[in-house]
């Protein structure tokens, strides 16, 4: 392997062992749904091969962990109700309701997450700046970048992956910054929310089109 491709596969491949470690140290989250999101200590091993869904879904796994955990510390530490309600206009991600629909285009979907991701990014901005712990929130957006920087390796024109240009996140966060103080601390917990389920559509839109390539290219591919 080159070494500018050890360079960029490295960070990576810190993330994975991250996120094995969540597995080994009896760290799984719940989904709203009730399902059990953990990891298996078995993914090690293939994450340093080839397959292409080790890289994204041991952090997108360990991404909704830490996440939940996150507003869960946020809301017990500034005692605001975990239900809260604010201004903040969720940018969730459609499902596509049949995978071997004709209309469905990977790329299309591809997309919409890379652009969710960056914006989550943003989100994640104001987040660290009010939380006490602000190291952890520093983490999760190392991990999203990972995550979106994945996400752009498997479309076919990345280029379309646009980041946000600087007018837009200064708006996003401006929108933020506009409101009271307690205002603030209500609306992290909302944004938290929005982004574990943001993670939670992405896991799963990322599972439909793995599966239409398995059953494209046949079992082995």
């Amino acid at each position: 392997m080159p070494s500018a491709q050890r360079s960029r596969a490295l960070p990576v491949l810190l993330l994975l062992l991250s996120a094995t470690a969540l597995h080994v140290t009896g760290a799984p989250c719940s989904s709203p749904g009730g399902d059990t999101l953990e990891i298996s200590g078995d993914e090690l091993p293939d994450a340093l091969k080839t397959s292409a869904s080790t890289k994204w879904k041991p952090l997108t796994y360990l991404l909704i962990c830490e996440v939940n955990s996150l507003c869960d510390q946020f809301v017990e530490e500034f005692g605001v109700p975990k239900d809260s309600v604010s201004d903040f206009k969720p940018d969730q991600l459609e499902l596509p309701r049949d995978c071997s629909s004709p209309n469905f285009s990977k790329e299309n979907y591809l997309l919409r997450i890379s652009r969710g991701l960056e914006r989550h990014m943003v989100y994640l901005q104001f987040v660290e700046r009010e939380c006490s712990k602000p190291g952890k929130v520093s983490h999760i957006r190392l991990r999203t970048k990972a995550l979106a920087d994945h996400v752009m390796e498997l479309m076919n024109n990345s280029k379309r992956a646009q980041g946000l240009n600087s007018e837009v996140r200064d708006q996003l966060l401006s929108d933020l910054n506009a409101a009271t103080a307690w205002q603030k601390k209500i609306t992290v917990p909302v944004l938290l929310r929005d982004y574990r389920t943001f993670l939670e559509n992405t896991l799963r839109a990322l599972r439909c089109i793995e599966d239409r390539a398995r059953k494209k290219n046949g079992p082995n591919a």
